[in-house]
Formats: C-alpha cells, sequence, structure tokens
C-alpha cells in the first residue's frame, strides 16, 4: 500500500466532504443486513428473541433455524450459556461524484454479549471508477496480516490510502448494494437517464464494476438498450456504440426487435439470431449454449447440425472431425462431409488420417532437422556429442536411458527445441547422455534414470557449448 497520489487527494477531500451515512441508509442496513444478526436463546422451555426482544415457548433445540412467532423472522437457536457470538457482513453504496462512479464498502459487524447485540458500521473502502483506471482505497481499520485481512471497528477513521497491488481485485467488496442515492447524483449529467437503479447492477447476475465503467464510456448506448427494454444486452452496451441504422447496430433488421424485446434476449442469443434469422427463442437459447457456435456456425448449417445430433456434449469433437476435413482437404461444401452420419466414429476415422500424416511429417522433418544441425557435431578421443538423426534413434534413446526424450519428437521436428547425443567414441551404439539445447544453451544433460552426468561428461558439454553454441 502506498499513500494517495496527489491528482487524487481533492477527489478524496470532496468524498469525505460529500459521503454520509444517513438515515436512510441505517434504515435499509437494518432491514436487509442487521435485522438477520439476531439469535433465539433457548433457557429450558422458554426461548428469547434478540431481534423483538420477546419471550416465547418452543420444543426447538439448540442448533435448529426456527421462525419466531412474534417478529415472524428465522434465527438460530443457542443456548442461554452463550458467551459471545459474532456476525460479520459486507455492502456497498453506490455514488457518483466528480464524473467518477464510487462504490464504497462497509462492514457491519453484530455482537452479541448477554442477550444484547451491539451494531458496527465501517467503512473500510472506496473503489472510484473513471474511465479508463479504477482506483481502490482503504481506511485505516482495513489491516492486513499474513494470513488474510480484517476490519478494525474500534479504531477511529482519520485517513484514506490507495492501494495499487495486483492483487487488488481479492478485496473487492462484493455485499448488496445500495443504490437509494444514486439518482439525484447522476441529476443533469449524461447519466441521467440510464437507469442505475437497474437490477442488473447486482454482483450476483453481472460484474457491476466492469458494467459501471462501460457506462461511463458508452452513456448513450446504455440508455438507449434500457429504454428498448433489452436490459440484457445493456450489460454490454459497449458492443452497441454504433452509429446508425438498427440492423447495423443489431446486425438483424428491425422487424426482430419485439421478438427481441419480448424474450429480453441475451448477448449470445443476439448472435445465434444473426445467423439463423429465426424468431424461435426454444431453438436460439439451445444453440447460444454452445461454445464452439461462432465456429461451427461459419462452416455449417446450424439448423441441419443440430437435426444431425450436435449437441453440448459433442460440439468440440464435431468442431475437430471439422478441422481435420479441412486438414485433409476434403470438399467443404459436400453435405456427407459436413454432416456425418455417425460424428463420433466419423472423427475416430480422420484423426487416425491426421496422426498419420503428421507422424509421417514429423518422421521426415526430424530428419531435416539433423541435416541442419550435423556441423555442430564435436569430438575428442574419447567422447563424441551430435544431434539426433531420426525418430527411431529417439525412441531406442528413450529406452536406453529410461528417460521421456522421445516425447519431445515433435518439439524437434518443428524447431522448438534441439536434442543431441553424448556417446563413447568406442562405444556408439550405446547411448551415455541425452543433451536438451534451447536458444543455444545446454539446459538439461542427463545420464540413465535422468541422473546427471560426471564432472568429466559435463566439462566435456560446456567446452563444445562454448565452441558450438555460443558463437
Amino acid at each position: 500500500m502506498v499513500y494517495i497520489k496527489k491528482d487524487i487527494k481533492e477527489l478524496i477531500t470532496s468524498m469525505d466532504r460529500k459521503f454520509t451515512l444517513g438515515k436512510e441508509i441505517k434504515k435499509w442496513v437494518k432491514n436487509n443486513i442487521s435485522t438477520s444478526h439476531n439469535l433465539i436463546i433457548k433457557t429450558r422451555d422458554e426461548y428469547y428473541c434478540t431481534n423483538c426482544r420477546k419471550i416465547f415457548y418452543s420444543k426447538a433445540k439448540v442448533g435448529e433455524t426456527i421462525t419466531c412467532p412474534k417478529c415472524k423472522k428465522n434465527f438460530l437457536v443457542r443456548s442461554n450459556r452463550l458467551k459471545n457470538y459474532k456476525y460479520i457482513d459486507d455492502f456497498r453504496i453506490l455514488e457518483f461524484i466528480n464524473g467518477y462512479f464510487v462504490i464504497r464498502g462497509f462492514e457491519v459487524l453484530s455482537e452479541y454479549n448477554n442477550f444484547k447485540f451491539e451494531h458496527y458500521i465501517s467503512e473500510y473502502q472506496r473503489l472510484v471508477i473513471t474511465k479508463d483506471k479504477k482506483y481502490l482505497l482503504f481506511s485505516n481499520k482495513f489491516k492486513t496480516y499474513i494470513f488474510g485481512c480484517y476490519v478494525n471497528h474500534y479504531e477511529k477513521q482519520i485517513k484514506w490510502r490507495l492501494h495499487d497491488n495486483y492483487y487488488s481485485n481479492y478485496y473487492y467488496s462484493n455485499g448488496l448494494m445500495y443504490l437509494g442515492n444514486i439518482e439525484a447524483d447522476v441529476k443533469n449529467t449524461l447519466y441521467e437517464y440510464c437507469n442505475l437503479k437497474s437490477p442488473i447492477i447486482d454482483y450476483t447476475k453481472v460484474d457491476s464494476i466492469t458494467l459501471l465503467q462501460k457506462i461511463l464510456n458508452n452513456p448513450t448506448s446504455y440508455e438507449l438498450l434500457n429504454k428498448l427494454g433489452l436490459t440484457n444486452l445493456s450489460i454490454v452496451c459497449d458492443r452497441f456504440n454504433i452509429k446508425g441504422s438498427f440492423e447495423k447496430r443489431f446486425g438483424v433488421p428491425k422487424e426482430y426487435l419485439p421478438f427481441m424485446v419480448k424474450h429480453n434476449i441475451t448477448y449470445d442469443e443476439l448472435k445465434v439470431l444473426r445467423v439463423i434469422r429465426r424468431k424461435n427463442i426454444k431453438l436460439i437459447r439451445k444453440l447460444s449454449t454452445l461454445n464452439c457456435f461462432d465456429e461451427l456456425s461459419s462452416k455449417l448449417d446450424m439448423i441441419k447440425a443440430l437435426d444431425n445430433g450436435l449437441n453440448s456434449f459433442n460440439e468440440h469433437i464435431y468442431r475437430d472431425y471439422l478441422n481435420f476435413a479441412e486438414r485433409l482437404q476434403f470438399d467443404m461444401k459436400d453435405k456427407r462431409t459436413l454432416y456425418p452420419k455417425d460424428i463420433i466414429k466419423a472423427h475416430d476415422k480422420l484423426l487416425k488420417q491426421v496422426k498419420d500424416i503428421e507422424d509421417k511429417e514429423m518422421i521426415e522433418n526430424i530428419i531435416k532437422r539433423y541435416e541442419e544441425l550435423k556441423d555442430k557435431t564435436y569430438k575428442n578421443k574419447k567422447y563424441i556429442i551430435y544431434p539426433v538423426p531420426s525418430y527411431s534413434d529417439l525412441i531406442i534413446e528413450s529406452k536406453m536411458q529410461n528417460n521421456c526424450v522421445c516425447s519431445y519428437n515433435f518439439r524437434y521436428a518443428n524447431h522448438e527445441v534441439d536434442l543431441y547425443f553424448m556417446r563413447l567414441v568406442s562405444n556408439m551404439s550405446k547411448s551415455l547422455v541425452t543433451i536438451e539445447v534451447r536458444d543455444n544453451k545446454v539446459v538439461q544433460s542427463r545420464i540413465k534414470n535422468n541422473k546427471l552426468p560426471s564432472m568429466e561428461q559435463l566439462s566435456f558439454i560446456k567446452t563444445w557449448e562454448n565452441k558450438f553454441l555460443n558463437i
């Protein structure tokens, strides 16, 4: 954490002057949070509700949650021997000041002691949202330690500090959001008619922080989508900040608007509607669940594909099958290619053909790689180092050394890594050391069972590296 920068000190001062915790907010907190922070205390057959402070009789056991017959609220039953008990909850308040949205983070602490609850509300966080940045501020009440963080409700709040840590998202308050004063805040601004009290500003449905930043940058688009009744699309208002006709903005003719409004379609559903142009919400929602929809729809008639058995369980198999067909240069306009009778069988058949081709290419490329690297062969009277000559040599090396070097076949063939064998000149047929090189540097050298070579062997490898790799 660092001290607040000079360029936002004025904003912080403005916030301190303006922001309060009025009666309406305290009432909202009591109704939505504090009221649930209560217990029913059992003393034999008598049950005392700490919320309404009334006594009633019941046979409920300690640990059960029951409804108080007086205030009609549900609370946990605890024994009268209970000494202390705590509830902790977060809530947020959305404010607008100096052209910025500010989300204030509060913690509500309720402490039970001797049949009574004391409630504490402490503001410990302010998130300032601008068009291009976010500034996370913490009060001195917010404490961090090696295992986590906490809010000290008993300390006086005297200063704010800016948090610029990479992991600041971890600390974002995400409780219920109070929107009671936001309409007055944005009055006579670009955001006056943006309907900021919409239920979509709810962390359970959408990332409210990201959305508020989008609204700052796209107020007209957000306002239009809300007025049309397309609140699900307003979540991605930045995608509709386009001037021109309805079709240019949405990708479909205006005749689809009533259908879109009726079903309040999402952006994924709109992408499907753009492709199939059918007013069938069941069909649209079925297709919108496909993760590969964009890729598949560029190659298939999606209605025919569904009739052919496409679903969310086999869509990746279908996608890979089409990629294999292209790799094998099939006719991608032939219906028999696009809509096979059995997708899984067709996929497995083409997979084998592609694998055979790739294996053949890999074997040929390893031979080419040897030709490219053979000038780096080096030997003295005892040892020799030379590049891997073939795929079969790689397999033999892997078996003799009991290592996984054969799994490097494609990386070697594709120039991602260079592989060398080190042998005794007197016994070239027996593997000795396997060497891996990346960016002209030895990154690994191992003898059998992945053990390190001897000092003499390492010295020879280092001499070779200096002469042939570090040029």
